[in-house]
Order: C-alpha cells, then sequence, then structure tokens
C-alpha cells in the first residue's frame, strides 16, 4: 500500500499541481493540516484536499479561515509572519465556498486509522496542542517524546506546523513531520511531502515552480509588505 503523507500546502496550488504529476497515484492520502493561508489559491487546494484525503486534520490557518481572524490574534505564528498571516487568512476566508470553508473547518483537531497494516495518528501540532503546537522529531528530547505520545497506539504519528521535514524512530514507532508542500522552510524553495509504502517511510523532495506561485500572489488584494514577505518565503525557502 502506497500512502501520501503531506502537510502545510497553504493554498499554492503549483506545488499541488507538481506534487500530482510527479507522483503515481497513491492508494491514499492523509494530510496533517493547513490547506489555506500563506498562498493565493486556498479554493483550488482546499477543494482538492477535501476531496483526495482518506484522513485530514485541521490546521490553525484552516481553523483561522473558517472564523476569519482578520482582527484576532494568529495563534501558532511565528511573530514574523503575524501580519502576514492574519491578512491572507482574511483572503482565504473571502476566496473560500462556504462548502469548503465548512470541510476545512470541521476537520477534526486529530485523527486516528488502521491502513496497510499500520496505525496512524495524525496532528497538525502536538496531541497536547493540535493546532499550533511546535514539535521537530529530530531535536526533540526523548522524554519528552515519551510524555507527547506514550498514550497513543500508533506505528505511525504523523505532525506538520513547523514546515520542517523530519523522521525519527522511537519507541518501536516512526514520527514524521512531512515538513510544508506549500511554503518550505527549511532552507531550500523545493516543497517535502512523505511516502509510506508497504512498511518503508522516506521523505521527497520536489522542485516547483515557485515563479508562477509568487506572480499569483501578487495579485492577491493584501498589502505590498505582505507580498514581498512571502515572496521571498517562496524563493529562498527560510524566514528573514
Amino acid at each position: 500500500m502506497r500512502i501520501l503523507l503531506l502537510a502545510d500546502v497553504h493554498a499554492n496550488w503549483q506545488a499541488l499541481l507538481s506534487l500530482q504529476r510527479a507522483e503515481r497515484k497513491p492508494d491514499t492520502v492523509l494530510f496533517a493540516g493547513d490547506a489555506v493561508g500563506y498562498g493565493p489559491d486556498a479554493s483550488d487546494c482546499a477543494r482538492w484536499l477535501l476531496a483526495n484525503t482518506t484522513a485530514a486534520v485541521r490546521g490553525n490557518h484552516d481553523d483561522g479561515a473558517q472564523r476569519s481572524q482578520r482582527d484576532g490574534v494568529c495563534f501558532g505564528v511565528p511573530p514574523e509572519l503575524v501580519s502576514a498571516a492574519r491578512e491572507m487568512i482574511a483572503y482565504s476566508h473571502q476566496c473560500l465556498s462556504a462548502r469548503e470553508l465548512n470541510g476545512i473547518g470541521h476537520w477534526p483537531l486529530t485523527a486516528s486509522l488502521a491502513l496497510g497494516g499500520a496505525r496512524f495518528y495524525i496532528a497538525h501540532g502536538t496531541p497536547a496542542d493540535p493546532l499550533c503546537g511546535q514539535l521537530n522529531p529530530a531535536l526533540c528530547p526523548e522524554a519528552d517524546l515519551h510524555s507527547l505520545f506514550d498514550g497513543i497506539e500508533a506505528d505511525v504519528i504523523v505532525v506538520g506546523h513547523t514546515h520542517m521535514p523530519a523522521i525519527r524512530k522511537f519507541a518501536g514507532r516512526l514520527i514524521v513531520n512531512p515538513g510544508s508542500l506549500g511554503q518550505p522552510r527549511y532552507g531550500t524553495p523545493d516543497a517535502t511531502y512523505a511516502v509510506w509504502e508497504d512498511g518503508q517511510l522516506q521523505i521527497k523532495h520536489l522542485h516547483y515552480d515557485h515563479d508562477t506561485t509568487a506572480q499569483r500572489l501578487r495579485l492577491a488584494p493584501v498589502s505590498i509588505e505582505t507580498i514581498e514577505q512571502l515572496t521571498a518565503v517562496l524563493e529562498k525557502g527560510f524566514l528573514q
């Protein structure tokens, strides 16, 4: 069984299109949250994810878009991105249909399911803070991993939110952050995702046309400061 593990698409339709061209059709897709926010094509991405995922969980941007946090606090966002996140969450809300808003807004905070002889657990952040918890599996102390995951019965634990790809073996399980398909922040602009196939787990890197995403972003009715900041992240793969 071949399973795609995705996270943090962030309204980047060009990245999602490139994934569809690069990967043969999988048996299933699991999504660790944030379909929207930061990118220009919220509706296309939300619609595809709602139609093609077997299980998906709600990210902090999905939650914000469903409620349209124009003036409220943007929880779980790096301080330097708060203003941009607020604008793009509001823009995502405007772009999404009522059905799409309802769909992503009612994704659960966590999901557990069995597929291909393995048990999967999915959260955008962490079990303790599913929307905004920060976890880098590669760097997290083992004691903290025990505290977070000892009560969860799963062979593969999937998290997102940090935009940093990582895999770690822990207590007979695999913890994976597939990184961000739509806004990579690990030092290169290439998108990342993960593939689980018959017990083997691998993070993959995908070169896509981020220039087209940047051009689409420049057409969005948001401030020039937001456009310049988010375009720089797309082009460089890190926050300045």
